[in-house]
C-alpha cells in the first residue's frame, strides 16, 4: 500500500499592522476629492451612458439660447446685432429657470441621500473628514455643479458679445464693468437653490421624498404667491416666490429688472441662503447618520 499523503505544513504569515511611511496629504485634499467627486456624480461622469443623457440634455437646453444668439453674427456676416441685443442677461436668467429648476431638483438634493441611506456618514467623520468639512464639501460641490448651468450661459454670452463685435477691444473696454454684475447675478441664483436644494435632502434619506420635497416647494411656492397676489391685488407677495424670486433679483443685480422686487425678496433670499446652511449644520452636526 502507498503511503498517505504528508498533511502540508502550515505556514505563519507576518500580518502585523505597520506605521504609514508614505507621504500625508493635507486633509484640505480629502475635501477636494469630496468636492470632485459630488460634481462628477450627479452630471454621470465615470458612469454608464444612460446617467449621462439627463443632465447633458438639461445642459444642452441651458447653453443652447445662448450659443443660438451667438451663433446667428457669426454666420450671417450680414446681420449686424449683438447677442445681448438678442436676449439680455436677465432675459437668459428667465429663459433657463425651467431647466434651472429641473436641473436642481434632480441632482441637489440626492447629493446628501445616498451616504445617509448607505449609513456611512460615521465612517467619513471617524477618519478623513470632519463634517464640517462633508458640509463644505457638498455645498462646494452642489455650488460648482449650478454654476455650470446658470453662471456658464452668461459667460457665454458675454465672450460671443466680445467676438462679434466690430472692435472686440473697444466692446470690452466699455462692457468690462457688466462681468461683477454677471458673477453677482449668478451668485445670488446659485446659492439660493444649493442652499434650498441641499437642506430639503438633508432631512430624508429616500431620493425620491427629497427630490419631492424640492419640487413641492419650487412648485406649489408659486400657485399660491400667485393667488395672493392676485386677491390682494398687490405684487409684493411674488417676493415670496421661490421659483422667480431669484431671477427677479439677479435680474435687478445686472440692472435689468423683471419686476422690482424689492426689500422683501432680498430678506426671503437671506432667509432661506442662511437657513439652509444652520439647516445642514444642525443635521450633520451631531456626527453620525441619525
Amino acid at each position: 500500500m502507498s503511503e498517505p499523503a504528508a498533511a502540508p505544513r502550515a505556514v505563519l504569515h507576518d500580518i502585523r499592522y505597520s506605521r504609514f511611511s508614505g507621504a500625508l496629504r493635507p486633509r484640505r485634499s480629502a475635501v477636494a476629492s469630496f468636492v470632485a467627486s459630488g460634481v462628477r456624480r450627479p452630471l454621470g461622469l465615470r458612469r454608464s451612458a444612460s446617467a449621462k443623457i439627463w443632465p447633458f440634455l438639461l445642459l444642452a437646453a441651458a447653453y443652447l439660447p445662448a450659443l443660438a444668439v451667438v451663433a446667428v453674427p457669426l454666420l450671417v456676416p450680414a446681420v449686424d446685432v449683438q447677442p445681448t441685443d438678442l436676449i439680455s442677461y436677465s432675459t437668459l436668467l428667465a429663459t433657463n429657470s425651467v431647466v434651472l429648476l429641473a436641473f436642481v431638483a434632480t441632482s441637489i438634493p440626492s447629493m446628501l441621500t445616498r451616504d445617509r441611506r448607505d449609513r456611512v456618514l460615521s465612517l467619513y467623520f471617524a477618519t478623513a473628514l470632519s463634517w464640517f468639512e462633508y458640509v463644505a464639501g457638498v455645498f462646494l460641490a452642489a455650488v460648482s455643479l449650478l454654476a455650470i448651468i446658470v453662471l456658464g450661459p452668461l459667460l457665454v454670452l458675454f465672450v460671443g458679445s466680445i467676438a462679434t463685435a466690430d472692435a472686440p477691444a473697444t466692446w470690452f473696454g466699455d462692457h468690462v464693468g457688466d462681468l461683477p454684475r454677471i458673477l453677482g447675478a449668478a451668485a445670488v441664483v446659485v446659492l439660493f437653490h444649493a442652499s434650498l436644494g441641499l437642506a430639503v435632502g438633508s432631512l430624508t434619506a429616500k431620493r425620491v421624498f427629497a427630490v419631492g420635497g424640492y419640487l413641492a416647494v419650487v412648485l406649489v411656492g408659486p400657485a399660491l404667491t400667485g393667488a395672493v397676489s392676485v386677491v390682494s391685488g398687490e405684487d409684493w407677495p411674488l417676493a415670496l416666490d421661490p421659483a422667480s424670486g431669484p431671477v427677479r433679483l439677479a435680474a435687478a443685480f445686472v440692472g435689468e429688472d423683471l419686476t422690482a422686487p424689492g426689500a422683501l425678496a432680498w430678506g426671503v433670499w437671506a432667509v432661506v441662503v442662511v437657513g439652509g446652511l444652520t439647516v445642514l449644520c444642525s443635521r450633520y452636526g451631531k456626527g453620525n447618520d441619525a
